[in-house]
């Protein structure tokens, strides 16, 4: 989008999002204009649900209790730009004429989330007292830790579950007991949940992915088995329990395309120009993203299709990419570096779905501005409009970083104690 000030010193531009009957706004105003010459403003990448935008023209001042005032508005929308010869429009606003252009829409990389839910059963329902009395008062046998996959909008579209113990519960009766380590196995089911009483509900039926626990070797301290035919070898230096994680990818099905986990955001996810010494800082800190590369005869020098955070749980990958195998290699390592290290890292002991912050108020991936525009405006500011792994602590982290983990009081007995989610995962 350009815009051409005509004469004038002290208004300024705001931009809004129009977002499905919400707005977003676009961090600070902009009012660096130079008289009578044209400036691209923002260069922006935009979901198509966003609608389009609005532009405001403010004047600052006026009283302490008013900071500006409006002086015009102008909305472009996105449909009405598809309908223009040139996907060109222009506006006038006061001393202001604005240009904007638009190409036309393409698929997006996925965006995927996970977040923490409740306990279910060997049949995929949330471990309650509804569904006890839905079964006739059966017990509900087995237990699962479980997780739900959101995209950027916050719909459902996968249930990952965690297979940690056995048995049945009776009221003052059986608890269930942690299974053997090579029966942890990790389940994808695809779709949503299947809610019977608020947040209460079974998981759904079609699964689509499963991870198994192999015994390592020499050459590898960890190792998985993945139903897609893929099998996932881990290893570390023991100086280093973390920054010297290795990764081995094969697949005897597909010879002919070689896949390649590399530590760390590279290729197009690498993030800002940073100095030497900010980028050993990064390597030595333990964030836990991998880049998931692709070698194939149209791609001979590899084409990253993924990027994970297995800490984090949070995945971006590119439409031809496997989501299966994304989240499968997520949890894995996750799973992997846990039992390594001896501890949670990855929150999997909350066992409760947290509220996710309202949409609209802190959007994720809806809107993306392009590095030409973050570098031209100081002003931009939010972490929110830039690629959320520039600052994936920011934008992912604070949904579980101000939680405090329920204590154990708040879990049923039917669910199992931390003892028993402690030994399925760490131990």
């Amino acid at each position: 989008m350009k815009a051409m000030q005509q004469d004038i010193k002290c208004d300024f531009l705001r931009l809004r999002m129009v977002r499905c009957h919400r707005e977003l706004k676009l961090g600070k105003p902009i009012s660096s204009f130079s008289h009578n010459s044209w400036q691209k403003v923002w260069h922006l990448y935009c979901e198509f649900g966003t609608k389009g935008l609005i532009l405001e023209l403010r004047h600052p001042g006026g009283t302490c209790f008013k900071g500006s005032t409006l002086q015009g508005t102008v909305e472009f929308r996105w449909n009405n730009l598809l309908r223009a010869p040139s996907l060109t429009m222009e506006r006038e606003i006061e001393q202001f004429r604005v240009v904007i252009s638009i190409t036309p829409p393409v698929q997006a990389q996925y965006l995927l989330k996970c977040v923490p839910d409740r306990v279910t059963d060997d049949s995929g329902a949330m471990i309650s007292d509804v569904i006890l009395r839905l079964n006739g008062y059966r017990p509900q046998e087995g237990r699962w830790l479980s997780r739900t996959v959101l995209d950027h909008a916050g719909r459902e579209c996968f249930v990952v579950r965690i297979r940690v113990g056995g048995g049945f519960w009776r009221r003052g009766g059986e608890t269930p007991s942690a299974v053997k380590w090579e029966d942890r196995i990790i389940e994808i089911r695809e779709g949503f949940w299947s809610y019977v009483a608020g947040s209460i509900g079974r998981a759904p039926e079609k699964v689509v992915g499963t991870a198994t626990p192999k015994e390592p070797t020499a050459e590898c301290q960890a190792a998985w088995d993945f139903s897609t035919g893929d099998e996932l070898m881990i290893s570390w230096e023991s100086s280093s329990l973390t920054s010297g994680l290795k990764f081995a990818l094969k697949n005897a099905a597909s010879p002919d395309s070689l896949l390649v986990l590399l530590r760390g955001q590279k290729m197009q996810y690498q993030g800002r120009e940073q100095s030497e010494v900010e980028k050993e800082a990064e390597e030595e800190d333990d964030e836990g993203f991998v880049t998931l590369v692709r070698f194939t005869d149209e791609n001979p020098t590899g084409k990253a299709t993924a990027l994970l955070n297995w800490k984090l749980l949070v995945i971006e990958l590119l439409p031809e990419e496997d989501a299966v195998l994304a989240l499968l290699l997520c949890f894995s390592i996750l799973r992997s570096v846990s039992e390594m290290r001896k501890e949670d890292v990855g929150s999997l002991l909350i066992r409760r779905r947290i509220k996710e912050t309202k949409l609209g108020h802190r959007d994720w991936g809806s809107v993306n501005l392009h590095p030409s525009s973050l570098s031209s405006s100081s002003s931009i500011t939010s972490p929110y409009i830039q690629p959320w792994y520039w600052n994936a602590k920011a934008v992912m982290a604070a949904s579980t970083d101000n939680i405090r983990r329920p204590p154990a009081q708040n879990y049923s007995p039917a669910e199992g104690g931390d003892k028993l989610y402690k030994r399925g995962i760490i131990t």
